[in-house]
């Protein structure tokens, strides 16, 4: 990891890279389809119901997985961030951008499924997320924080 200054910022006092707190909001919205996966098995009764109530029908919710599968990585891969970072965590990070900006379109399209399935009627959590895919989109096009926390990780 090749420091340069004013990096002090991006490092904690043990010398571990910090993780964006932008890159949890990123992540957070992506993976709301696991979210609501694992709220759904804490129904005994009917889990099939409170899928119901975030997604349409089955192809909303394997779509939402789907978007969801790169953030997972990229999750998985934070976890692993130490003093010493493993090499395979410096090689997903290169492509973690990409990735995040595949689950932008891929959630993209989701978002249109969820928004057209139900047109006519205005819904404040459809708004809610609408207007969070728009943040990512500032977030992944202007965030120095990110940019220079994936470069510092990938080595």
């Amino acid at each position: 990891m090749q420091l340069q200054p004013g990096d002090e910022r991006y490092l904690t006092a043990e010398g571990v890279v910090r993780t964006p707190l932008a890159l949890f909001f990123i992540l957070l919205l992506f993976l709301r389809g696991y979210a609501a996966w694992v709220i759904s098995l804490t129904f005994v009764e009917d889990r099939s119901r409170m899928l119901q109530f975030f997604y349409a029908n089955t192809e909303q919710f394997v779509l939402a997985l789907a978007v969801g599968a790169p953030a997972l990585l990229v999750l998985v891969m934070l976890t692993q961030i130490r003093e010493e970072i493993p090499s395979w965590v410096a090689r997903v990070a290169k492509v973690a951008p990409l990735m995040l900006w595949l689950s932008w379109l891929a959630d993209g399209v989701l978002l249109g499924s969820i928004i057209a399935s139900n047109w006519p009627h205005f819904a404040f959590v459809k708004a809610l997320l609408l207007f969070s895919w728009l943040v990512v989109l500032w977030l992944l096009l202007y965030s120095r924080h990110l940019k220079r926390f994936f470069q510092l990780v990938a080595g």
